[in-house]
């Protein structure tokens, strides 16, 4: 009993906290690579040599960043892996794994078209791009006491379960973008109107759990906001409190692709050479915002509620049981309420890179490149520095190895280039593991970040190098 009381009071943490961003970002491996089709991401100055198209398969862009890993989750038991929570996996040992705060955050671009033009416009030679993504980025902080309460074992009866954070949104983007060069500084702009799905927005600033007798005691003061295409709202008397209405659960329809905000946001950048072997840049992406409708609130403003060992006894049920009793309870204590105004504004994550590059006196095909970049999501900031090593030995081919300090700790990435003169194809990572399983899942720390696609490439542009 005691066991699947705790079960549910954890299910409720994780069911917001995970239901809920690490920025979206391209590949920072690519950032010094010669024609990579889509550096203009990065930095909107940048540009490559040929017009091009791209379709479905053009860029496929995912990454988690991740304090902790597989292992720490995930033990071999009889030739199969067991959670934590299977009774031969050492309390202490699964405790000393974690952090006091373990952060994970996910994200994924995925191109649905896309395409890179040369104009000229008065005099000036202006690579001009256009392409429609959809965008996804979750992210959530989960506290140390919240799994020492799920493993249990320990001699005391009241857990701090407090300070879990989590949120995940989606949406559309349509951009377009230009870059143009006068003399040795090359400028870029790009313009983004975005359509939003739906978001999810949690925060748990307290939460106490006590064992009384047969019941747990919990103190909880926190909120979780929802706003999207997919929330109706209908309203009924609320449960809590008879001073307001509540919106009605069962009139919740959730529709993943509604539209549920409307939003914009730019993306500066400049590149500017100091000489033949030098040059510096620097970018500020995603900086804008979406105005989300049909906003609801769920709160508990620090009540004390009891939740009752018998109520929640599942052993005989099967796990739909356990789920639907979680839900269930977790409705009985935070109530979602309509507020006067059914629209809340959101800031996108802010993105910065400022690079240096350094060209071989011996190899000018040669260089290495230095890239600072700072990311904030909300919940996480990710700083990194990263280091790389460049090269485009051929025409059509080229490559970079880099290794990075982050906020994750080291990283070494890598990419390969090939820039045919009907297609480029890429493959890169700013991540690489050398502790892995067989299915290729991290161990340690789960960061990684991996980027592939394939363009049809069009006509030569009127410049001989990437601006």
């Amino acid at each position: 009993m005691k066991k699947t009381a705790k079960i549910f009071l954890a299910s409720v943490v994780f069911l917001a906290a995970l239901g809920s961003e690490c920025p979206a970002q391209d590949l920072q491996s690519a950032y010094f690579i010669d024609n990579y089709t889509y550096s203009y991401r990065l930095n909107p100055a940048f540009t490559t040599k040929k017009n091009f198209i791209g379709g479905i398969v053009s860029n496929l862009n995912s990454g988690i960043n991740s304090n902790v890993g597989l292992s720490t989750f995930f033990y071999p038991r009889d030739g199969k892996l067991a959670t934590f929570m299977h009774p031969s996996v050492d309390r202490d040992e699964f405790l000393g794994k974690l952090h006091n705060t373990n952060k994970i955050g996910i994200n994924v671009t995925y191109n649905l078209a896309s395409t890179g033009i040369w104009t000229k416009i008065k005099d000036k030679d202006v690579f001009q791009t256009f392409e429609i993504s959809f965008r996804n980025n979750t992210s959530a902080k989960i506290p140390y006491g919240l799994f020492d309460f799920m493993k249990g074992g320990g001699e005391t009866f009241t857990y701090d379960l407090s300070h879990v954070y989590g949120y995940t949104r989606s949406f559309l983007e349509f951009a377009g973008g230009a870059s143009v060069k006068f003399d040795k500084l090359s400028v870029g702009a790009r313009a983004k109107f975005l359509l939003g799905t739906n978001k999810i927005n949690m925060k748990v600033h307290k939460m106490v759990a006590q064992l009384d007798g047969t019941s747990w005691a919990v103190e909880s003061y926190g909120y979780l906001s929802a706003a999207g295409g997919g929330i109706k709202n209908i309203t009924k008397p609320g449960a809590i409190s008879p001073d307001y209405d509540a919106l009605d659960w069962d009139g919740v329809k959730f529709r993943p692709f509604g539209i549920g905000g409307i939003g914009g946001a730019i993306d500066i950048g400049a590149r500017y050479e100091i000489n033949e072997y030098i040059n510096v840049s620097a970018s500020v992406n995603d900086l804008g915002f979406i105005v989300w409708r049909n906003k609801v609130n769920a709160v508990n403003a620090g009540n004390t509620y009891i939740i009752q060992i018998d109520d929640i006894d599942s052993e005989e049920g099967s796990i739909f049981d356990v789920v639907n009793n979680v839900i269930n309870k977790f409705k009985s204590v935070y109530e979602f309420m309509p507020e006067k105004k059914d629209f809340t504004t959101q800031s996108l994550s802010i993105n910065v890179n400022l690079g240096a590059e350094f060209k071989m006196p011996f190899y000018k095909k040669m260089s290495i490149g230095i890239l600072g970049s700072t990311r904030n999501s909300h919940i996480n900031r990710y700083n990194e520095v990263r280091m790389s090593l460049n090269a485009a030995p051929l025409k059509w081919l080229s490559f970079s190895v880099n290794t990075a300090y982050t906020s994750y700790g080291w990283e070494i990435g890598g990419m390969v280039n090939v820039y045919a003169k009907k297609f480029s194809a890429y493959l890169g990572t700013d991540s690489y593991y050398f502790n892995m399983n067989r299915q290729f899942i991290p161990l340690y720390e789960a960061n990684a970040h991996v980027v592939v696609g394939v363009n049809y490439l069009l006509s030569h542009n009127p410049y001989k190098k990437r601006r």
